[in-house]
């Protein structure tokens, strides 16, 4: 049964989305469960063989694959995040490129039985990183902003670049026999080519996409069809004038659709995202399990010397260099240097390259991608597992990510953030309305004068240590359109709101039910009931609960609590009070604080 073509195609989709789901709720990186899996189902168990159920379609659906990927990753690269920043891009992507590459192929050329020419292709190719491995590590870690755009931006830019080095010692292995036989003149004429290619037709595309999303001559329901259509289209075209620019095509097309101003391009954003995960997911699987048994026994000293060295000496070396001179404090500059790992584009070019240098003959090209898979998974495993603690001793991130954006600065806002922040929860609040802003200012409470729903926002405050949000304000539906949006930042389960008050005008507020966030505290609640307490003498109240949790109820009632709002964990742990809760304190222990409201 496991052979019938149908069962294999829809197994891998279902099985990229189960793994997937499995290691965002593990919280670990995806792509090790994700290659795990692959080396199963693959060569372990070979319960499947993408290169058999593919054939020849396998090497081009995965370069269309990485592609569609790097569209995504330009969509969500906008030119005002790296404002100050963009000396240091530039270096990593080209002096740390260079740097990385040298010594990869030197440590490759030492430590393996691999040519020179060989050892040069393998340093092009582990010098990319990817957004596929570096996006979920940043939104897991959630580190300095400054830190976390160079990252994101890199990650980004830096494959196509790979991909060009790749290429070109890829074609000189094939011209000269595994000797490096091409002049200058021709490199650079590659480089080049490969370069405009790139360039002109990623923008073209572009431009044009945009005047017609302006023009609206594509209907908002075939929009996200046609934004992955212009990816397909740049993608070929490109590709079709100089092999693998394709991919610095989808790049330089989904960087100018994010930065242009003429047309709204979020119906092709939010699809591109939802490719993106399904499209890792598979690929990686696929990639890991089209390899064999024999292509599992790497040269073990060889690949541990490789990735100490990527991870000791190239990429804090290349990071030194590319920062030095800069406003980066060296805690910004140490945690640049701790985060490199490979990801997708590393996988796929090195299995593209190796079966087309098996077929030419090429001496060691069986050895290519046993050797970079072991790197993707040591370097994998070593930044996601140290990523967090280096970021959190450097103090560039937080412990748990229990932070709270609070929407609005009102009285209640206040009340609310101030019983928070005195439980050492973070707080930031955004608000329109500049006296409030004024006055949370003033009470010493950090606070954001500004939009949350303007396309932007994220750029001008930095969320690190924050987690959730709190939508508070008397608008329901501003709660509701703000839960909405800032779904996709914190998740659904994160995103809170107000109940919305009573339809006193006969028109029915937005269904937060359906489209909002979750109800806080209860159905009773809503911003005026609140202020009203307030207003009456009643008070956000801490409460530091007994030794004794048989006692919790009665210390609560002679505090005269009319509702718990949170309870905040001794651990740092905050626990948010829906409106469903019927008992809030059934996980309480002695030494957790329960944040309530209280009568006078």
């Amino acid at each position: 049964m496991l052979e019938d073509p149908i069962i294999q195609l829809a197994g891998l989709v279902v099985l990229a989305f189960g793994v997937t789901w499995l290691g965002e709720r593990a919280r670990i990186p995806v792509i090790l469960p994700l290659l795990v899996t692959g080396f199963l189902i693959g060569p372990v168990f070979g319960w499947a063989n993408p290169a058999e159920l593919l054939g020849d379609l396998l090497a081009p659906a995965v370069s269309i694959a990485v592609g569609l990927i790097l569209f995504e990753g330009g969509l969500s690269l906008r030119i005002r995040e790296m404002e100050g920043q963009q000396r240091v891009l530039w270096l990593l992507v080209t002096v740390g490129v260079l740097i990385t590459w040298a010594i990869g192929a030197v440590v490759t050329s030492l430590f393996t039985e691999l040519s020179i020419g060989m050892a040069i292709l393998t340093g092009s190719i582990l010098v990319v990183s990817g957004p596929t491995v570096i996006g979920p590590l940043l939104t897991l870690v959630r580190p300095d902003r400054s830190v976390a755009s160079i990252l994101k931006w890199e990650s980004i830019i830096i494959d196509p670049i790979g991909a060009l080095l790749a290429v070109i010692t890829f074609e000189i292995l094939l011209l000269g026999g595994s000797q490096v036989t091409a002049s200058g003149g021709e490199i650079a004429s590659d480089m080049v080519a490969f370069t405009i290619a790139g360039l002109v037709v990623g923008a073209a595309v572009a431009f044009a996409s945009a005047e017609a999303l302006r023009r609206h001559w594509v209907p908002e329901h075939l929009q996200p069809l046609f934004g992955l259509s212009i990816a397909l289209l740049s993608f070929t075209v490109a590709d079709a004038l100089v092999a693998e620019s394709g991919l610095l095509a989808t790049t330089v097309l989904g960087f100018t659709l994010a930065n242009q101003r003429r047309a709204r391009t979020e119906h092709i954003i939010e699809f591109s995202e939802v490719v993106r995960v399904l499209l890792i997911g598979v690929l990686f699987i696929v990639l890991s399990a089209s390899l064999t048994t024999e292509q599992l026994r790497v040269d073990l000293p060889a690949a541990i010397a490789l990735i100490v060295t990527l991870v000791l000496i190239a990429r804090p070396a290349a990071v030194a260099v590319s920062t030095w001179r800069t406003s980066l404090t060296w805690q910004q500059r140490t945690l640049l240097g701790g985060v490199a790992p490979r990801g997708i584009v590393a996988a796929s070019v090195a299995s593209v390259f190796a079966l087309e240098l098996e077929h030419e003959g090429i001496a060691g090209a069986e050895e290519l991608t046993p050797l970079v898979f072991a790197v993707i998974v040591g370097t994998v495993a070593i930044y996601g597992v140290g990523m967090g603690p280096l970021a959190r001793r450097l103090g560039l991130a937080a412990r748990h990510q229990e932070g709270a954006l609070i929407l609005g600065a009102g009285k209640v806002e206040r009340a609310v953030a101030d019983a928070l922040a005195a439980s050492d929860v973070p707080v930031v609040l955004a608000t329109t309305n500049r006296q409030d802003h004024y006055e949370a200012r003033m009470a010493g409470r950090r606070a954001f004068y500004g939009n949350v729903l303007a396309h932007d926002f994220d750029l001008d405050l930095d969320l690190s240590g924050i987690g959730r949000l709190l939508a508070l304000t008397p608008n329901d539906d501003v709660n509701t359109l703000a839960s909405t949006q800032f779904s996709s930042t914190f998740g659904g389960a994160e995103t809170y709101q107000l109940a919305a008050r009573g339809a006193e005008t006969g028109i029915g507020s937005t269904p937060a039910d359906v489209f909002g966030g979750r109800q806080l505290f209860g159905p009773d609640w809503n911003y005026p009931a609140i202020e009203d307490m307030l207003d009456g003498g009643g008070t956000v109240r801490r409460i530091k609960l007994a030794s004794d949790p048989d006692i919790f109820e009665s210390q609560l009632t002679s505090e005269d609590v009319a509702a718990i709002l949170f309870v905040v964990k001794s651990s740092g742990r905050v626990q948010v009070i829906v409106g469903d809760n019927t008992a809030p304190l059934r996980d309480a222990a002695p030494g957790d604080t329960v944040i309530a409201l209280a009568h006078s």
